[in-house]
């Protein structure tokens, strides 16, 4: 029989192999050409899905080990020491200068301010070395705590064979549900089993229905004091009653506090030179709660309307994650270099609008600082955070619903808006300066540290 590619085949015929023979027929042959033309479909419509079919014969033990949907949960390996002296104690899984994000730094700059106070203070990284420089954390730490800082100690608990050194009297703030996940067992060899959580979002949410969001909802089950950024995402807690934090002792507790955004960085631009508009779009497609696909489908809705035909479209926060994409109506949404936190800020001053959707109780700090900037921000509406909610902040937010329609809706009011030349409002309720916001927090944590001396003596 000749194959339709030109060699001949053989009606008939047998392979030798080590453990017998394989009997070619027209059947098999058949039947073996539609599976591999099936894999190679498949290789090019799903590579992902062609992956894991190909661990499971490949590695077995790999792809066994990837049926577990559990985030890991590594040991934190520390041994107890006596000391007379507290030490207050940031965790997170892996202290990076590359991962100083709005969250990040905010735990950065509470380590910061309790510092401050004369607390010793250090950061421990959970789950792997930490990756900072002490120089270079020395200087980021002062450029956000805006003063001259003592020393902070950088560990890591990630090595069974150089644990890290725990006091007796130590307290810790977890960072994160898996930190706090991670703390519970070092915990049951202290006299004081209760830590400070820092609170920054509804973590559960991150993920679907799954073993991810049991295990953050259990985290919240603790024995903690809240620490929550933002009185939205503090109220959201409260009112719902999946956690302790409904329980009114948990909310007397909470020590609540709004992130603040310094006029000194960011501020409206100085000149009115005339240039082409431009949009921001936080686009953070691994961050799921960013709903970077109705994002893209509201830029691909209004790319072809005539109002938006001088624009430009420019996406941020990706860290290279997002290539250029065709959006319609001749427009690219094209990605911004990464910036420092200056040049982060001096790219806000140049855009006039942002696009910045957030499935969260939680405002999102691009919102507000492309407010302090002077341009206008279209983000969504979620439980407390509603549109009265966050047009008491600055009349410069549009809040819609979280909806494709909502946000196209968002972006045209937005460009009437910016044809108009509205006068920028500014920022209502939100502290001018970390200190402002953290200063309280901070002497509040410090005297829990100081009331372990009393209540733990030493023996």
């Amino acid at each position: 029989m000749r194959g339709g590619s030109g060699f001949d085949l053989p009606i008939e015929g047998t392979l030798a192999v080590q453990r017998g023979t394989f009997k070619l027929d027209r059947r098999s042959i058949a039947n073996f050409g539609q599976k591999l033309g099936k894999h190679a479909r498949l290789m090019i419509e799903d590579p992902e899905l062609f992956g894991r079919n190909l661990l499971q014969r490949t590695n077995f033990r790999l792809w066994e080990a990837r049926l577990l949907d559990m985030l890991p949960t590594p040991r934190m390996h520390a041994r107890i020491v006596d000391s007379n002296e507290p030490r207050f104690n940031v965790l997170d899984t892996a202290w990076s200068a590359r991962s100083m994000t709005g969250g990040p730094n905010t735990a950065l700059n509470i380590a910061g301010h309790v510092a401050r106070t004369g607390t010793p203070t250090r950061l421990i990284s959970t789950s792997s070395p930490a990756a900072i420089d002490p120089a270079w954390l020395q200087v980021h730490l002062s450029t956000l705590v805006g003063a001259t800082l003592p020393p902070i100690e950088v560990a890591s608990a990630s090595d069974p064979a150089a644990p890290v050194q725990v006091g007796k009297r130590d307290i810790f703030m977890a960072t994160h549900w898996i930190t706090a996940h991670q703390l519970r067992p070092v915990l049951h060899d202290l006299p004081n089993r209760k830590f400070f959580f820092l609170l920054q979002e509804f973590e559960a949410g991150f993920y679907p229905w799954s073993s991810n969001h049991a295990l953050a909802l259990e985290a919240l089950e603790m024995d903690y004091w809240p620490v929550i950024n933002e009185r939205l995402l503090a109220d959201y807690f409260f009112s719902t009653p999946f956690s302790r934090l409904s329980e009114p002792e948990m909310r007397e507790q909470a020590l609540v506090f709004e992130p603040a955004v310094d006029p000194a960085i960011f501020y409206p631009a100085r000149n009115s030179a005339r240039r082409r508009p431009r949009l921001l779009f936080y686009a953070r497609p691994s961050n799921t709660r960013n709903m970077f696909g109705l994002g893209l489908s509201a830029l691909r809705a209004v790319a072809g309307n005539p109002a938006f035909k001088d624009w430009e479209f420019i996406s941020i926060g990706s860290r290279d994650s997002v290539p250029e994409l065709t959006l319609g109506g001749g427009h690219c949404l094209r990605p911004a270099p990464w910036h420092d936190y200056a040049g982060y800020a001096e790219l806000l001053r140049s855009a006039d609008l942002l696009l910045c959707p957030m499935l969260s109780p939680h405002t999102s700090y691009p919102v507000l600082e492309m407010a302090a900037c002077g341009g206008i921000s279209v983000t969504n509406t979620f439980a407390t955070k509603t549109r009265t909610a966050l047009e008491g902040i600055s009349d410069t937010i549009i809040a819609t619903p979280p909806t494709v329609e909502g946000l196209v809706q968002g972006l045209r009011e937005g460009e009437v808006r910016v044809r108009a030349g509205l006068e920028p409002s500014g920022l209502r309720g939100i502290p001018a300066s970390w200190s402002q916001a953290l200063g309280p927090l901070a002497d509040r944590i410090a005297a829990r540290c100081q009331e372990q001396t009393a209540a733990y003596p030493a023996h």
